[in-house]
C-alpha cells in the first residue's frame, strides 16, 4: 500500500488517476497493475510456455489479481490462487478457461 501510493505520489502521470486516494488507490486493480509493470518483471501471458510460469508468480486479469500456485493440472498448467464471492476453493484449475489474462508478473 505505502510503495503503491508513493509511487502514485511521484509518478502521477503515469496512472489514470484523476484524484487520489490512498485509502483505495492500492486495491484497484488497474494501479496494480501500473506499478508491478514500473516495478516487476513483465513475463508471458502465453499459458502454452508452461516453463515460464512459476509459483509466487502474480497473474492479472481485467478485473482481478491471483497468485500462481505451485500445483498444477495434468497439463502442467498452474492452478491460480486468488478470491471471488462464488468459488469454493481459493486454489483453483481455471488458468485455460480464462480469456482476460492481460499481465504475468515476477517480483525480483
Amino acid at each position: 500500500m505505502e510503495l503503491l501510493n508513493e509511487d502514485v505520489k511521484n509518478n502521477s502521470s503515469q496512472y489514470d488517476i484523476d484524484e487520489r486516494d490512498k485509502n483505495i488507490d492500492y486495491r484497484r486493480v488497474s494501479n496494480l497493475n501500473v506499478y508491478m509493470k514500473r516495478h516487476f518483471i513483465s513475463l508471458t501471458d502465453d499459458l502454452s510456455k508452461i516453463d515460464e510460469w512459476q509459483g509466487g508468480d502474480i497473474v492479472v486479469f481485467e478485473k482481478h489479481i491471483g497468485v500462481i500456485s505451485d500445483k498444477r493440472n495434468k497439463n502442467g498448467v498452474p492452478y491460480l490462487i486468488h478470491h471471488t464471492a462464488v468459488q469454493l476453493d481459493y486454489e483453483e484449475n481455471i488458468l485455460e478457461k480464462r480469456d482476460d489474462i492481460i499481465a504475468h508478473y515476477r517480483i525480483s
